[in-house]
């Protein structure tokens, strides 16, 4: 499988996992907030559980602090109450989904990608890597039914694990560190259980904590300014939009979002296992630079189109291969491209200034050269 061709010719430091000081500074975790699902635009408070820190949810999990929202549900630091004092873990991540068709269904879509992960034992490095679901219920709300998924706990994103180390991103030497586990991740999902996850963005990729001991301290630290002295490993997280790759009709809908998108995605052709190598290579520069690669802006309107969009891909890695365009939709290929294959929008073509050099001011000498190269092969 592709991930195991890139592991290949993985040739960055391997950093340690046991980070300290990395940074002008070390920040506490109550310093950046989360905000609060209630200010965004999309808020409908019909279909979020009112969920509030000191709750038991189904009389067994003490809600401790909130992690953090996002379109379909809150996720929570929670204390399990009916684990005996014996047992590893009294702690839990529990995500509470929002109520409606929505909501349920991508919980219901989480569950069965975990129980399918689960059902047999297999020794593949990459399960490590992997968050799957340990749980699930559901509750009464004021409004209907509410979803809940229990997971074990982990930290934070890894794109806020920058911020509390003291830096505006991702530090590269972090990255390098955590980008092969994702890939031993991906190649887990993509060669043992046919799993295509289809979403991997920076909120996905979640850091542990490295032991129970940290735990307890993070807990009992969460009003007070703990830095942190070191990390657990990062775990794929979300699996509610994941589909299967080893089914008979091939996938062909839109996924991952906008700004991450696959050209097969962008032509409605089919797509893969490769669309989670390229959400991956892409999602490398909003971790590192909290920037993006690609935005698709048309120039001549400051909006976003598909045209302006492949545009930006031409310019920095070429036109699509011939067997991408010649599966892909009838309708968004003539709005694209000509009868022969050629680029219709050529005005909308960056310059050449616009290349992955310029895009990648983050990284100098060897260390760039190699990144750049690397993701090359990602962004094939």
């Amino acid at each position: 499988m592709e991930c195991r061709r890139l592991l290949a010719h993985f040739k960055f430091t391997r950093a340690s996992l046991y980070i300290s000081n990395i940074g002008p500074s070390s920040r506490a975790f109550s310093s950046i907030s989360i905000q609060e699902e209630n200010r965004s635009p999309c808020y409908d408070s019909k279909k979020y559980y009112p969920a509030r820190i000191g709750e038991r949810i189904s009389g067994r999990y003490h809600l401790v602090s909130k992690l953090g929202w996002g379109a379909n549900s809150t996720v929570w630091l929670a204390k399990d109450v009916n684990r005996w004092f014996w047992q590893s873990n009294k702690y839990v991540t529990l995500k509470i989904t929002n109520s409606g068709k929505d909501g349920q269904r991508s919980a219901e879509e989480e569950v069965e990608i975990s129980k399918r992960i689960s059902q047999r034992s297999n020794n593949h490095e990459g399960r490590a890597y992997i968050r799957l679901v340990k749980d699930s219920f559901t509750i009464q709300g004021p409004r209907g039914e509410h979803v809940c998924l229990v997971f074990e706990p982990l930290r934070e994103p890894l794109w806020l694990l920058g911020k509390h180390l003291g830096c505006v991103d991702v530090p590269p030497a972090v990255l390098k560190a955590f980008l092969r586990l994702l890939l031993q991740g991906l190649d887990f999902l993509h060669s043992e259980y046919h799993v295509i996850h289809t979403d991997l963005k920076s909120d996905n990729f979640l850091v542990g904590f490295e032991d129970s001991t940290v735990l307890e301290n993070y807990v009992r630290q969460q009003e007070s300014d703990p830095a942190p002295k070191g990390l657990g490993m990062v775990q794929i997280s979300d699996f509610s939009a994941a589909v299967f790759g080893d089914v008979a009709t091939p996938h062909n809908h839109d996924l991952q979002p906008r700004q991450f998108c696959v050209p097969e995605v962008l032509l409605k052709a089919t797509w893969s296992y490769s669309a989670d190598i390229w959400n991956l290579g892409t999602a490398l520069w909003e971790l590192l630079a909290d920037a993006t690669l690609f935005d698709g802006i048309d120039p001549t309107t400051n909006q976003y189109s598909r045209a302006a969009h492949l545009a930006q891909m031409i310019r920095l890695i070429g036109p699509p291969p011939l067997h991408v365009l010649e599966k892909s939709d009838e309708k968004m290929h003539f709005e694209l491209f000509s009868s022969q294959g050629e680029f219709i929008h050529p005005h909308l073509i960056p310059s050449e200034e616009f290349n992955l050099s310029s895009r990648t001011p983050f990284l100098h000498g060897k260390d760039k050269r190699l990144f750049l190269s690397f993701a090359r092969r990602m962004l094939q």
